[in-house]
C-alpha cells in the first residue's frame, strides 16, 4: 500500500479563516461596539430626567395635599410665588387664582398651579400641576 498526500491547488476549497478576514470581523464588531456605547450616556441621561420628573410630581403633590387640608378661605395665603426649596435644588412655587368660576361658581373656585423646577447634570426641568379648589 502506498500512502496518499493530498495537495492543495489554488483554487480547491480551504478550511479556517485567513488573517485579513479576522482583522475585518475584528474591526466590524470594533465599529458595533462603538455605536452601542455612544448610548449609554443619552440612556443615562434620559434615566435621571424622568427620576426628576418623578420627584417633581411628588412635590407638586405634597404641596397640594397641604393646600387641601386647609380652610377654602386660607389657600391663597399658604401659596406664595416666591421659591421654596424642597431638597437638592428642587424649587417650588405656588400661583394663586382667585374667582374662575362661572355663572353660580363665582366665588366659590379657586385655581392653583404648582410649578416645581429643578437644575440638572444634563438639562434643568420644569413641571406644573394646576388643580382646582371649591368651596364645600
Amino acid at each position: 500500500m502506498t500512502p496518499r498526500f493530498h495537495t492543495l491547488r489554488i483554487g480547491q476549497a480551504q478550511c479556517g479563516f485567513s488573517l485579513v478576514e479576522g482583522l475585518v470581523a475584528a474591526a466590524l464588531v470594533a465599529v458595533a461596539f462603538i455605536a452601542i456605547s455612544n448610548l449609554f450616556p443619552t440612556g443615562y441621561s434620559n434615566i435621571t430626567y424622568g427620576g426628576n420628573q418623578t420627584l417633581a410630581t411628588s412635590y407638586a403633590q405634597q404641596k397640594i395635599e397641604q393646600l387641601k387640608n386647609l380652610p377654602f378661605g386660607s389657600v391663597d395665603a399658604n401659596c406664595s410665588n416666591s421659591c421654596e426649596i424642597v431638597e437638592n435644588g428642587f424649587c417650588r412655587y405656588c400661583l394663586f387664582t382667585a374667582n374662575v368660576g362661572v355663572g353660580s361658581l363665582l366665588g366659590d373656585l379657586k385655581k392653583v398651579q404648582v410649578t416645581v423646577t429643578w437644575p440638572g447634570q444634563f438639562r434643568p426641568g420644569t413641571l406644573s400641576v394646576d388643580t382646582l379648589f371649591t368651596r364645600q
